[in-house]
């Protein structure tokens, strides 16, 4: 569906849900604690268990994960693709003739970066280990703000990578269209994308034939990006009802010149990943740096313009593909810039802003589920999975280190009967116990974390370097804060009807 156009009620009804969940589960220690003290003490001595056994999860997915991630790695994967025999390749009626008949879109959303910063991007798709480069256009699509600049970069770099990059399109995407959302990527994204499918059109190009990828304007993809994409895109069956995408998401672009919590936040987002998407990526939705077809771009027709971009998509895919849609992963990285500013306050606040932006992606919930109404013909299976995605997500994973945190604090306020039980007695004593056992968790999560980050520079002293080790418990710090009250907030104000028509663009800034 378009939410640019008037909301239904229906449509209303479940934007309230996301919100009414999370506080639902954040006040029941005041209102449980009233209605049904002993409910609250087993919910917090079951949430700890739980909070033990994703903690093991989440260290045996990142174990998983780092091996694959190793594995690839070791591979030539452009030579893998020449010894593909196209004659024994799936799906046949969306399967290109030959390695040359593959081509790649490549679509780079800019709003006012520097030529270092654009740079180290072209740069990084000049040097892929990939003979077809004629067969690679790559798009630059700029905010009008900021082309200027951005215009003059990219024909500086044109030039510089002429040998490497044969198709370099570069295009303005206007400001101040009605119904568009203002520091939103998807209508600088749409904008860009269509006016490239008109360049392909125009020089002939089999639009069936090309594999269309999207990233922000700092991500670095890595040599063999590509290579492995095309690999993986040529040898999946029904390739048009799929998107590709890494699991590897680095902040190496500048991971030690951030701040200690923009550290922490990044290497959360790419061990937080790295485990999830290795043990379950079924229902995953597209976030970041992926790709699709074409065919499948066209048939969900694009971005939203009023909503962000990256989760939102997923869904308008999934519903032209009638709900025949799903990821399918690699382990080949790329690596983009943490947040940053030229202070410690304007970092901080920075990162609550994008984190702020990340949060509005729970659009995506009222999206699923009047879509789910509405589109009989998904089978119900599906429908369940997503469903009970949706609501551990909003019911569990936003609140549950809060609730571990000050659940039983704030039980004993409204309710202080409780501390005269023996279970409510122990129970502190129980859960630190539980909790303090989950740090040796920690241990395996920071020595794969080591890997794979740059090391830290020599300049940093052997005490900084030491501490930077110990950056893993700080984590709960985070917890209840960035990847806390950010996404409380978007969930609030959506439940409020309140929502977003300027979203905050992060600078990049190194």
């Amino acid at each position: 569906m378009d939410v640019t156009e008037t909301k239904s009620r229906k449509f209303r009804f479940f934007e309230i849900i996301p919100g009414f969940l999370t506080w639902l589960a954040l006040t029941s220690p005041i209102w449980l604690g009233i209605l049904a003290p002993s409910l609250v003490v087993l919910t917090l001595t079951f949430l700890s268990i739980y909070w033990i056994y994703l903690a093991f999860t989440h260290s045996v997915g990142i174990i998983i994960g780092y091996k694959r991630y190793k594995s690839e790695l070791a591979i030539d994967w452009h030579k893998e693709c020449l010894k593909l025999n196209f004659a024994d390749l799936p799906d046949k009626a969306t399967l290109p003739k030959s390695l040359a008949e593959v081509k790649h879109l490549i679509l780079i959303p800019a709003v006012n970066e520097s030529i270092e910063i654009l740079d180290s991007t072209l740069g990084a798709i000049a040097n892929q280990n990939y003979s077809e480069k004629d067969g690679v256009f790559i798009t630059v699509t700029c905010e009008e703000r900021g082309s200027e600049s951005v215009g003059e970069s990219v024909q500086i770099l044109r030039e510089k990578y002429k040998d490497q990059i044969k198709h370099l399109f570069f295009y303005v995407h206007p400001g101040g269209i009605p119904g568009e959302l203002v520091g939103g990527g998807a209508p600088n994204r749409t904008w860009g994308a269509k006016h490239a499918i008109e360049e392909l059109k125009k020089l002939e190009v089999n639009l069936d034939n090309v594999i269309f990828t999207t990233f922000d304007a700092d991500t670095n993809i890595h040599r063999e990006f590509i290579s492995r994409l095309t690999h993986l895109y040529l040898t999946t069956d029904r390739r048009f009802h799929h998107f590709y995408s890494t699991v590897v998401h680095l902040f190496n672009n500048n991971i030690w010149e951030v701040h200690t919590l923009m550290r922490i936040e990044a290497n959360c987002i790419t061990l937080g990943t790295l485990s999830s998407w290795t043990l379950n990526h079924e229902t995953r939705e597209t976030f970041s740096c992926y790709s699709v077809s074409l065919n499948t771009l066209l048939a969900a027709d694009f971005w939203d313009p009023a909503l962000i971009d990256d989760s939102v998509f997923y869904w308008r895919a999934f519903f032209a593909r009638n709900g025949e849609f799903s990821p399918r992963i690699f382990y080949i990285p790329n690596s983009s810039d943490a947040v940053h500013a030229d202070s410690f306050i304007k970092a901080h606040k920075s990162l609550y802003k994008q984190l702020l932006r990340w949060g509005w992606g729970s659009v995506t919930t009222p999206i699923a589920l009047e879509g789910f109404s509405e589109h009989k013909n998904i089978p119900l299976k599906i429908k369940l999975s997503w469903a009970y995605n949706k609501i551990e997500r909003h019911l569990v994973f936003r609140t549950i280190v809060f609730l571990i945190t000050f659940g039983f604090a704030i039980l004993t306020l409204v309710n202080e009967g409780v501390r005269q039980t023996t279970v409510a007695y122990r129970l502190p004593d129980v859960i630190s116990a539980i909790l303090t056992f989950g740090l040796i968790l920690l241990i395996p999560t920071t020595i794969i974390r080591g890997k794979l980050i740059t090391p830290p520079p020599k300049k940093r002293g052997y005490i900084r370097r030491f501490f930077s080790l110990l950056e893993g418990p700080l984590v709960i710090i985070n917890l209840l804060t960035f990847s806390f009250l950010p996404y409380l907030e978007a969930e609030t104000r959506m439940m409020l009807g309140k929502g977003f028509k300027v979203l905050h663009f992060t600078p990049k800034y190194r």
